[in-house]
């Protein structure tokens, strides 16, 4: 009997170390640390932001914003490129994250313990509170909480304010009005405040306080919360990613780069000059003062005019006085002979410049058309051309394909023997009919052109 016991107790013993080991396993979580070797393999930071005039945004076709700095600085950290999805829609946004579109999302996410549910949040980027925003020109001013009630409140759909003022109004027992929109953004209902086309809205004191330098009627006298943080966020399994944050955003924060960011979009009047200027798309403007001229260009290419003002904003920088030290002249960095082989003699005009530059673009478009490329690849193929010469990015299909990789692939196959054809091992290859190329230039130049593209799609209409 005593032995029986004793067998009985051993297995119970070895179940429950077993369970116990099982319970451990379970806690592990593989993809845990995962994500961010993911991401450093595929070379790229999947963003989801939000378009406005604090966080991402594009004038005189320069990206900007306190979000798209920040992350971009990330980006530069982990040693990877970065790529911004913008998208207004929050559900969405932490679905998508969880689901592994984006990495990241980057902007300023109030953190509660509901969304604390779904996804992981870095240390805060700052504080902020709630304020009532109003005009001052209302004959009925409202000072007070008890003041609301028959009132409507416009708030932008899906966002923390819908649930805060639910809240707000059950503790109070108000009865005032909350009125969700779903296609305007924050920034729109503040003007609709402005314009006095909505009695009152609920944002962030921060955000209030810098609209009110290009508002003047707003009025964001009346707190309605405590300090709350805010934060990015990650999705559920990416803890390596967050810790990777943190230490990234203590470095910034105690450099001082972080405050010189944030006073630049919460403290000075830089987004004032930016509301005043007819460049800024929320309030009608456009990339650059040639975009008609881009516009007509593009069309008889085919092309995006996104695409085409990309290009001479790299070419230039919307300068038409630009003169390369080669002796590239203008918007579109036209060389004199290249010009004069087009038909084109009065080359320096932006008009003429243009003309010039996309009739080249087409050339070489053409050139390689008769390659089995996706139309993707055809563009970077010929973007390259524009810049190192059709001959060199030939030889750097040649190459390709001499060394098993896709001559007909820009990514990872004909961009890296490009990138390297400053290498005597390549350009003195008996393939090779062009010699050498400082093939870095090139690569770069597709690259930072498609990153441009990429912004522009994301915030200026087509």
């Amino acid at each position: 009997m005593y032995v029986v016991k004793k067998i009985t107790y051993i297995l119970f013993f070895l179940c429950c170390l077993n369970a116990c080991k099982v319970k451990q396993r379970e806690s592990f979580v593989f993809p845990r640390s995962g994500l961010l070797e993911e991401i450093t393999k595929r070379g790229v930071l999947n963003v989801c932001t939000y378009y406005n005039t604090t966080d991402y945004y594009v004038y005189k076709g320069v990206t900007k914003g306190f979000h798209y700095e920040l992350v971009k600085d990330f980006a530069e950290y982990l040693g990877v490129k970065l790529h911004v999805e913008v998208n207004s829609d929050m559900e969405e946004c932490i679905q998508e994250l969880n689901e592994g579109k984006y990495d990241l999302i980057a902007m300023s996410l109030s953190v509660t313990e509901n969304r604390k549910k779904r996804i992981l949040f870095t240390n805060p980027l700052f504080k902020t509170h709630s304020v009532l925003v109003q005009n001052k020109k209302r004959k009925e001013h409202v000072d007070s909480l008890s003041q609301l009630s028959g009132k409507d409140i416009y708030i932008q759909k899906g966002t923390f304010y819908e649930d805060f003022l639910q809240q707000l109004k059950d503790s109070l027992h108000s009865e005032f009005n909350i009125s969700p929109l779903t296609e305007a953004t924050y920034e729109d209902i503040l003007v609709m405040v402005e314009n006095m086309e909505a009695e009152f809205t609920v944002t962030d004191h921060n955000i209030a306080k810098i609209a009110a330098h290009y508002m003047p009627y707003l009025d964001y006298s009346l707190g309605l919360s405590d300090e709350f943080p805010i934060a990015w966020g990650t999705a559920l399994n990416g803890i390596l990613l967050t810790d990777e944050l943190n230490a990234w955003l203590n470095n910034i924060k105690k450099s001082g780069k972080f405050n010189v960011l944030y006073n630049r979009y919460f403290n000075s009047s830089y987004v004032t000059s930016l509301h005043n200027s007819k460049y800024y798309k929320l309030k009608n403007g456009k990339i650059s003062s040639f975009d008609p001229i881009i516009k007509k260009a593009a069309q008889t290419m085919g092309w995006d005019w996104r695409l085409l003002a990309a290009i001479i904003f790299q070419e230039s920088g919307f300068n038409p006085e630009a003169v390369s030290w080669l002796g590239a002249v203008g918007l579109m960095q036209v060389m004199p002979e290249t010009a004069l082989t087009l038909g084109i003699e009065d080359y320096t005009n932006p008009k003429d410049n243009v003309r010039a530059g996309t009739t080249y673009l087409k050339r070489l478009e053409k050139i390689f058309s008769k390659y089995p490329l996706k139309k993707e690849d055809l563009i970077k193929f010929t973007l390259a051309a524009y810049n190192a010469g059709p001959g060199h990015v030939i030889d750097a299909m040649k190459l390709a394909e001499a060394y098993n990789k896709n001559p007909y692939v820009w990514n990872n196959n004909v961009d890296y023997f490009l990138l390297h054809k400053s290498n005597p091992e390549f350009y003195r290859d008996t393939l090779i009919r062009h010699g050498y190329c400082d093939g870095k230039q090139a690569y770069d130049f597709v690259n930072n052109i498609l990153e441009n593209y990429s912004h522009y799609k994301n915030t200026i209409p087509e």
